[in-house]
């Protein structure tokens, strides 16, 4: 019997027009048809905290609270990540 886990909690923190932002997101959800995940997307223009935080950095993206890919992500990066954090559970 295969053991259920809660979604894995992905957050993108993105602004308006960051076209590197839509295609991590695409990563997100083409990988989201084989891991249980939630996606949040973060605008950091209506935070100025996080736009000095990330202003040149977006994509950044954290994994249950945990910051893993910035500036760049792969869908194969995602997915070998999603899969060592599976293993862990097991």
């Amino acid at each position: 019997m295969e053991i259920q886990r809660k979604p894995f909690r992905i957050t993108i923190y993105t602004r308006e027009g960051c076209g590197l932002c839509d295609k991590a997101k695409e990563k997100v959800e083409r990988t989201a048809k084989d891991y249980p995940i939630e996606i949040e997307m973060i605008d950091i223009a209506q935070d100025l905290s996080l736009e000095e935080a990330y202003g040149h950095l977006i994509p950044v993206i954290y994994i249950d609270g945990e910051k893993v890919f910035v500036s760049k992500v792969t869908e194969l990066w995602l997915r070998r990540e999603l899969e060592l954090r599976s293993n862990s559970l097991a």
